[in-house]
């Protein structure tokens, strides 16, 4: 028998007890909700008008990697969305979206794609402490800074050096020209200026030099006749695969005989489908190896193919391996803080990539083998 004051205790007790059971099981809950909740990334790449080949096929790389992981359990038991957003190339509208994904709690970015882009949108990833990771901009001033930037793409010095020494293979390095497309100039400007440095010590010289820009429509014909007017052993165009094939044409209408070299940005199936017989013959830089039969290249070729009915172009292969860094970090550090995830990427350094391991450095930044091609029989075919 209990006394009166006891009982009364106990009784509080148990409500006590029963109270914190409760308390603790809402807890539980709330944190599974938590653990739950998905990890949103952002998107952001040029998805209309001229340069919209490089943001169309890095979402779809991006997806296949989304798919890929979310199928897999997604990371640590959470899956991954994407929001998607079109900077249309253009910086301030770049920014703006940015912005916006700051805004909706956003704090990873898998873009852009053009190299202009940085200007403000770095910056801006810099002071809000987000963290970018970057699968296509190339421009050589992107390298070796300490920001929020994690790339898995080459400086464009490499370009240039791969593209000087087939000029020198074809006795082509004394006089040069460059056509080349002004509203990416973070990308051209820095190829360009990469072959002059190049081909200087070895005598050579861009003997002349004319900007563009996409999209204004501009006048192919008189660009094309101007530069064969100064008669350069080679001629180099620094463009999207659409205008790199419409200066093609018209060299082609000229009976252009002088060798045509083209950068990585133009290395797609749109080149080919666009300038048909005009870019036979063209020698073009790759940032990957259409010829691969690494396994794990050979799978996400045969999975690309079916899904969206064309080949991967390196911007599919590089945005699909952004991915694949950002959410094995993730995994690892079991954390969304950007920086965590930064420090994770570096310290760990060496991913596999779908044709060969990718090494990061101290600065996030990596280098990787430039190959190069020739179009062949309407293909493109490695340089011997």
């Amino acid at each position: 028998m209990l006394f009166p004051g006891k009982e009364a205790l106990v009784i509080k007790l148990k409500k006590f007890l029963s109270g914190l059971i409760l308390l603790i099981g809402i807890i539980l809950t709330l944190t599974a909700c938590i653990q739950q909740k998905p990890v949103t990334i952002g998107f952001v790449a040029s998805l209309t008008g001229s340069t919209s080949e490089l943001g169309v096929n890095g979402r779809n790389g991006l997806m296949m990697a989304v798919e890929e992981i979310n199928d897999a359990g997604g990371i640590n038991g959470r899956t991954v969305e994407v929001v998607v957003k079109d900077d249309q190339n253009d910086p301030e509208t770049g920014l703006a979206v940015d912005q916006e994904l700051y805004e909706d709690g956003v704090s990873f970015i898998i873009g852009h794609m053009t190299s202009n882009m940085a200007a403000l949108s770095i910056p801006f990833v810099n002071s809000k402490d987000m963290l970018m990771i970057n699968p296509t901009m190339s421009a050589t001033t992107l390298f070796n800074q300490d920001d929020h930037l994690i790339g898995v793409v080459s400086p464009n010095s490499d370009q240039a050096a791969v593209i000087k020494a087939s000029m020198v293979k074809n006795g082509g390095e004394k006089k040069v020209a460059v056509i080349y497309e002004s509203q990416n100039l973070a990308y051209t400007g820095t190829v360009k200026d990469g072959i002059a440095r190049e081909i200087v010590p070895l005598g050579g010289q861009i003997i002349y030099e004319e900007a563009f820009l996409s999209g204004s429509n501009p006048n192919y014909l008189d660009i094309t006749q101007r530069v064969s007017n100064t008669n350069p052993d080679s001629i180099v165009i620094l463009a999207s695969s659409f205008d790199a094939a419409m200066f093609c044409q018209q060299f082609y209408k000229l009976k252009n005989q002088t060798p045509v070299y083209l950068a990585a940005w133009s290395m797609n199936n749109d080149l080919l489908l666009q300038g048909g017989g005009a870019v036979e013959g063209v020698t073009i830089t790759s940032l990957i190896d259409l010829d691969s039969r690494i396994p794990t290249y050979t799978a996400f070729r045969e999975k690309y193919l079916s899904k969206y009915g064309a080949e991967p172009t390196f911007a599919a292969v590089y945005t699909y391996e952004a991915a694949m860094i950002l959410f094995d970090a993730m995994a690892e550090a079991n954390s969304n803080d950007p920086e965590t995830i930064k420090n994770t990427i570096i310290k760990k350094s060496t991913y596999q990539g779908l044709q060969s391991d990718i090494i990061i450095d101290g600065y996030g930044d990596a280098s990787r083998t430039i190959y190069e091609y020739v179009v062949k029989d309407g293909q493109f075919k490695k340089a011997e």
